[in-house]
């Protein structure tokens, strides 16, 4: 399973590059700016077109820059299955016939209107209840390939996905809060006033993976004082790697 980390800024972008990242996600109000200037740091650079964005520009880019990047999703309007569908023939009508196809709501009737040609890749978007989320998926034909947006639960586990992207890691500087893994499960660790009482467990973590903190050259004391790009790496080393170390998908997704 591939995991591709949304990345909003260029210091994000910076980031992850430090961290190894191979794969990223780029959505069009940032891929602008950075898409150029990033495209030899990873070896997958995934676009979305996201909220907000006008379609006559999202298409522009994906001209402009097809070399620039390796996926991209269709134009797509959230919860809004009927619209997206009239886009994505659009695009295949106006010549932009690479972008991935995204399903809104009800995933089975979305495919049945599509009719994707087996082996397909094909997004998995907005629908409403974890559990009528799994129940579609149990049901997706094995003969498509999907990446799951904005999924990154699914991280790892037996499921249909080829690839997920998340943005989860860049919440941990802002929060001052980031998942620890921990046996197959994780737990949460504070910073800052927040975790003034947590400096032993901090600490205690940083050392279990100092193996990853090295390899991406960050510090435990920066870790308890805060340090913003610091806590901005730190997800990745008692998170991210450890994770896809244990599912055995580490190679796939870091480059150290």
């Amino acid at each position: 399973m591939k995991i591709f980390f949304n990345a909003n800024n260029r210091a994000h972008l910076e980031a992850l590059s430090e961290c190894g990242v191979r794969n990223v996600m780029l959505s069009f109000r940032y891929s602008y700016a950075n898409i150029t200037k990033f495209r030899d740091k990873f070896d997958s650079i995934f676009v979305v077109a996201g909220v907000g964005t006008e379609a006559e520009r999202y298409h522009d880019l994906l001209k402009k820059h097809r070399e620039n990047y390796d996926f991209a999703t269709q134009f797509d309007v959230f919860y809004d299955m009927e619209n997206t569908i009239k886009w994505y023939k659009k695009e295949r009508e106006t010549g932009i016939d690479w972008t991935l196809p995204v399903l809104q709501g009800n995933y089975l009737n979305h495919l049945s209107m599509l009719r994707p040609q087996s082996g397909s890749y094909v997004c998995l978007g907005e629908i409403k209840g974890k559990l009528e989320t799994e129940d579609q998926m149990r049901k997706l034909p094995a003969n498509l390939k999907f990446h799951g947006l904005a999924k990154g639960k699914y991280i790892g586990r037996g499921n249909k996905f080829e690839s997920i992207d998340t943005s989860a890691w860049i919440s941990a500087a802002m929060s001052k809060k980031t998942e620890v893994w921990n046996n197959n499960s994780t737990s949460s660790i504070f910073f800052g006033d927040k975790g003034k009482g947590m400096i032993p467990i901090v600490r205690h973590n940083c050392e279990k993976y100092k193996e990853y903190m090295e390899k991406i050259k960050i510090k435990t004391d920066d870790v308890i004082n805060s340090e913003y790009y610091t806590l901005l790496k730190l997800p990745f080393a008692v998170l991210f790697m450890p994770m896809c170390k244990s599912y055995n998908i580490y190679e796939e997704n870091f480059k150290y």
